[in-house]
């Protein structure tokens, strides 16, 4: 029986409410998100935290949602030209933290994780570039009509899908919240509610971050 993939504290990059992501022990260009315990997950009392504690299984549907998502997108797109604006799932791995999904890691061209939307925004080092970046990714979730739920800035990170070293551009990648991990899936039901949806979420996203959302052109801007 294959060892368990072992994760160190020193590799833990990230902390959800859900899920911890580290970086892959043996394979720079990937990471490795592992659900967190029920009993380190901070109590919420919203609708999402009230149905974790009277239903534990639905912890599950947002990971079978999210690879749902990625499954239907890639397979109505088998072209070698296609260019996915959310990051590849590689499947699931046992490792010494519970059960893990390997996913594709963004990296900066010096080897780091890629900066998120919300860090740049944050410490106001958006540039045009970015924003152009940026834009080019929302123009591809709404080409390809992705399911994207939860489009918080900390999701969309810059970098390079090639490791950093290759000839790769750098790009804006959604990393996670997409797939209809809503209790009632309306954006799955038509093309046009999913629309809905990706209007309401870049409004939201417009307001994170303090930037402009032009409805009609479907494009961020720097504010002046």
């Amino acid at each position: 029986m294959p060892q368990p993939l072992p994760l160190k504290q020193a590799d833990l990059v990230a902390t959800g409410v859900q899920r911890a992501v580290y970086l892959h022990p043996l394979d720079r260009t990937k990471l490795i998100k592992v659900l967190r315990p029920a009993t380190l997950m901070p109590r919420r009392n919203n609708f999402n935290g009230i149905m974790d504690r009277l239903l534990p299984s639905t912890r599950l549907r947002q990971i079978h949602k999210e690879y749902a998502e990625y499954l239907r997108i890639m397979l109505q797109n088998t072209g070698p030209d296609f260019h996915a604006p959310i990051a590849h799932m590689f499947g699931f791995v046992t490792t010494t933290e519970g059960l893990g999904c390997v996913t594709e890691r963004v990296m900066q061209a010096d080897g780091k994780i890629g900066e998120t939307l919300g860090a740049k925004a944050k410490t106001r080092t958006l540039s045009q570039h970015h924003i152009a970046l940026l834009n080019d990714t929302i123009s591809r979730i709404y080409a390809c009509n992705i399911r994207a739920s939860d489009m918080n800035p900390n999701n969309f990170v810059f970098g390079h899908r090639d490791n950093g070293t290759g000839p790769g551009d750098e790009e804006c990648v959604l990393v996670d919240g997409f797939g209809d991990i809503h209790a009632i899936p309306v954006r799955s039901m038509a093309r046009w509610s999913n629309r809905l949806g990706l209007d309401d979420s870049c409004i939201r996203l417009a307001r994170n971050t303090g930037l402009i959302w032009d409805k009609k052109a479907l494009t961020f801007s720097l504010a002046q």
